[in-house]
């Protein structure tokens, strides 16, 4: 099979985790790796983020946020391990520099240099020896906007998963935001430029839509569904070129859910939601068929409770009724979950926590259902705690879209 040309599109860590997947294994296959061309692959990366170090520096500069576009160099370089840590590293000071990564200062820099975000990249790239494109998915400035089902709308990146509101998510949008971030008369909080009745669309990046009209696969994820997946497809031209584009396109499903974004969604949900967001033609929906460890599930599940019990004290706080002035411990909050007819789910259960696809209740068609091992439990440090996740593992994936990719070329695509 002749090497593909691939567009990946995501953000967050998600992203980052498939490019060095798809970096290992071709560079552990050597000359017999015949489905990826390093050199003709690209990724597409959301430029909505508006927390932490890229938020901070998206109000000092005006900047688009660097901070999924390091994650991508670092995951496709092929310098060595020390400048990769270079570009992760972050500051741990009481200054200014708090929080702030190398990298994200680095890329700053070179935009000051060089003039465009675009021309920042490239020269990062060289520094990382990277091979392979990666593109912000537009240059224009951005709020992600997510409406929820009962009509509020959020603003804002970050917003959208801490809301007190937990009203679902109905859709997400991208409006404009003013130059300086548009955050400091406004809490911190980035807002969207007002531009009238009938603002000018976001417009992509041309080679981003480019590349994914010129793609032989576009693989779509693995990544949060509302801020790193959607914002790329809520860019008209982009959902326009995946239309378009006779491309294979893999879905790429989560393997956890997300309190704030997709409480208690099922595979098909997330399928769904993308399709909602515009007729994407999504030809497979590649997901995990490995169940994580029962103490794994247990853990999420007790983070999930805790977060429910933080969220509804924070509205009781803002409430004007006295009758919602009193707090009750967590560990009544939990007997109370526990209650039949609470309406919190206090019960473990793996389906609110762990994304499987469910025999005879989840229908992801016309697209085909691709199951596969694609997970791993892995130790991260967290605000210097250890914590134990579950994620995509890097290797597991990247080989399970090349079996996919090498059945659908050579005409014996795999079934559900």
């Amino acid at each position: 099979m002749t090497p593909l040309k691939v567009v990946c599109i995501g953000g967050g860590t998600g992203l980052s985790t498939l490019l060095r997947g798809i970096k290992q294994y071709v560079a552990s296959n050597g000359r017999d790796c015949s489905t990826f061309d390093m050199d003709q692959l690209t990724a597409i990366v959301s430029v909505s983020d508006d927390g932490g170090s890229s938020g901070r520096l998206i109000d000092e500069f005006g900047v688009l946020p660097p901070g999924d576009i390091r994650n991508c160099l670092v995951a496709l370089a092929a310098e060595d391990e020390m400048m990769s840590q270079l570009f992760e590293y972050r500051f741990d000071s009481d200054g200014d520099l708090q929080g702030h990564s190398v990298g994200n200062l680095l890329l700053i820099a070179l935009m000051d240099m060089q003039g465009t975000f675009p021309s920042a990249i490239q020269e990062a790239s060289k520094v990382l020896a990277v091979r392979g494109r990666i593109l912000p998915v537009t240059l224009d400035a951005t709020v992600l906007c997510a409406e929820l089902v009962d009509g509020s709308v959020v603003r804002g990146e970050s917003r959208i998963p801490d809301r007190t509101n937990r009203s679902p998510i109905k859709q997400v949008s991208l409006e404009r935001r003013a130059e300086n971030g548009g955050r400091a008369e406004n809490g911190g909080r980035a807002e969207p430029l007002d531009e009238g009745p009938s603002p000018e669309p976001i417009r992509a990046l041309p080679e981003a839509a480019e590349a994914i009209r010129a793609a032989d696969a576009v693989i779509i994820g693995p990544g949060s569904l509302f801020t790193s997946i959607l914002p790329n497809i809520a860019v008209p031209e982009i959902l326009a070129a995946m239309q378009e584009s006779n491309a294979v396109k893999i879905y790429v499903g989560n393997v956890m859910v997300e309190p704030g974004e997709t409480d208690a969604y099922s595979l098909s949900d997330h399928v769904n939601a993308i399709r909602r967001h515009g007729d994407v033609p999504i030809d497979y929906v590649l997901a995990n068929s490995q169940h994580a460890s029962e103490e794994l599930v247990r853990q999420y599940h007790h983070a999930e409770l805790l977060q429910t019990y933080h969220w509804i004290n924070s509205a009781q706080n803002k409430s004007d009724s006295p009758d919602d002035a009193g707090y009750i411990s967590f560990d009544e909050f939990v007997r109370e979950a526990n209650r039949p007819g609470s309406g919190v789910p206090g019960a473990m259960d793996r389906s609110r926590v762990q994304v499987l696809y469910r025999p005879g209740v989840d229908d992801v068609s016309p697209a085909k259902l691709v199951e596969d091992d694609l997970i791993s439990e892995e130790e991260i440090r967290e605000r210097d705690t250890t914590i134990r996740v579950l994620r995509h593992d890097s290797g597991k994936l990247a080989a399970a879209i090349v079996r996919l990719l090498k059945k659908h070329y050579n005409g014996s695509a795999p079934s559900a």
